[in-house]
């Protein structure tokens, strides 16, 4: 492979790296942070939580908060912890999930990074007697006895996430 497509390609990546980073910079619906797969899961995230709560009674955790991303402002508070994978894993593995959420939401996006998987865990009691879970798989959307066992992934709520996204683009 000629170097210079790969120096192309770097140069097209930084550019739209650039591009989302200023956005992030200059929009609160979309979180501060290097991992731009994880900022994206969890920009879908809040635009699902902001179709049902509206976003003034919802909040990004700061990046010292381990156990949750989005905090939902109701009594009392529900905190959201958002892990996302790509189709770009080759072994779906989600980054270590830690206690401190009620609600666990899963997102798995396309090579596109669009959302395909969507799944809401809200029974902490995955954890036993530890404080985090590592090594865990993410389902595939078109393979659902997939992922790891622990995790009750159950309903794929994609067709929910991807109508808050629509709706996001109407408002």
């Amino acid at each position: 492979m000629p170097h210079s497509k790969i120096l192309k390609a770097i140069r097209t990546y930084a550019h739209a790296y650039a591009e989302l980073q200023h956005l992030q910079d200059t929009h609160p619906s979309i979180p501060g942070g290097d991992q731009k797969t994880g900022c994206i899961g969890e920009y879908y995230a809040y635009l699902y939580l902001a179709k049902i709560h509206g976003v003034d009674k919802l909040r990004y955790g700061s990046h010292s908060e381990k156990g949750w991303d989005i905090e939902i402002a109701v009594d009392p508070p529900v905190r959201i912890q958002v892990k996302t994978v790509s189709g770009f894993s080759k072994t779906r593995t989600i980054s270590p999930i830690h206690r401190g959420w009620d609600q666990l939401f899963i997102v798995y996006l396309s090579r596109e990074l669009n959302p395909e998987g969507f799944w809401i865990i809200e029974n902490a009691n995955i954890f036993g007697k530890s404080d985090q879970l590592t090594g865990l798989k993410c389902c595939h959307p078109s393979k659902p006895s997939t992922g790891s066992a622990s995790l009750p992934f159950g309903e794929n709520r994609v067709n929910k996430l991807q109508e808050a996204i629509e709706h996001a683009l109407g408002a």
